[in-house]
């Protein structure tokens, strides 16, 4: 069952493939494990961004897509100490396809990571069904493991690291997606020094915390302590309502949020 559909992505299965078609690859990235980091909104603000941050992917085959969303409300008390949560079942209907969750990974993660099955927080969250549509269209993994969750402190970064390796252990045709924008909804200003920040952050600077708005920061975080995909991050693209830009600048007035795409591997 889907949410988000309509509002966030075409709800129609003719509508939703033509803007998710995938468009030929860059070949930018030729071997797995990879990573992309990808914003999540409307497709009217992101779709386009989206497409061409994905058309980096390798076009070798994909065993499993580890995805890796933020929870922006916060964890209910009888959920933790989990900061994590995977969709409850065994798979998910979308659009009339069917995305296979990774059954041996799920039971393994559950049983030894603060993990959950909880239905209610992908009932919040968008970023996950705006997504799959082309993570299918350009990727068509075997399996899918979807996480989403606050990834917050050290310790919750280390632990997310710890179970990137062992997927990894497992999976070596592996692409891991972060969702995350680059910045929250701020006054131009704030959210074009933040996006800027975070692009830094991916080119290897060493930034502030308080400089970084990204809602899903301790994720890229534990993916570089992981050391689960070799090389650096490359900036995509940027986008900023809508439009993309060749730069991250303060132009415009009132609050917005910048959206980077970018890739990670070799």
């Amino acid at each position: 069952m889907t949410y988000h559909h309509t509002i966030f992505y075409p709800a129609e299965a003719e509508l939703l493939n033509e803007a998710t078609k995938a468009r030929p690859r860059s070949q930018s990235l030729t071997t797995l494990p990879s990573a992309l980091l990808l914003p999540h909104a409307t497709y009217s603000m992101i779709g386009e961004a989206l497409h061409q941050t994905f058309i980096h992917t390798p076009q070798a085959k994909v065993d499993l897509v580890v995805f890796l969303g933020p929870l922006h409300q916060p964890i209910l008390p009888s959920d933790e100490p989990a900061f994590l949560f995977t969709p409850e079942g065994a798979s998910f209907e979308q659009a009339g396809k069917t995305t296979l969750f990774h059954p041996t990974l799920l039971k393994e993660l559950r049983e030894q990571f603060p993990i959950h099955a909880r239905q209610y927080y992908y009932e919040e969250e968008p970023a996950f069904e705006l997504t799959l549509p082309f993570i299918h269209s350009y990727l068509s993994p075997t399996y899918l493991l979807p996480l989403i969750g606050r990834v917050e402190g050290t310790k919750a970064v280390t632990t997310l690291a710890k179970m990137m390796r062992l997927i990894a252990e497992c999976e070596r045709n592996v692409v891991f997606i972060i969702s995350a924008n680059a910045s929250d909804m701020l006054p131009a200003e704030e959210a074009a020094l933040a996006a800027t920040s975070l692009s830094r952050y991916l080119h290897g600077e060493k930034i502030e915390a308080h400089l970084l708005h990204s809602c899903n920061q301790g994720a890229l975080a534990a993916l570089e302590y992981s050391g689960v995909v070799a090389g650096g991050w490359k900036i995509a693209t940027r986008f900023c309502k809508g439009c993309e830009y060749p730069d991250i600048t303060p132009e415009g007035e009132g609050f917005m949020t910048w959206h980077l795409g970018a890739y990670k591997g070799e």
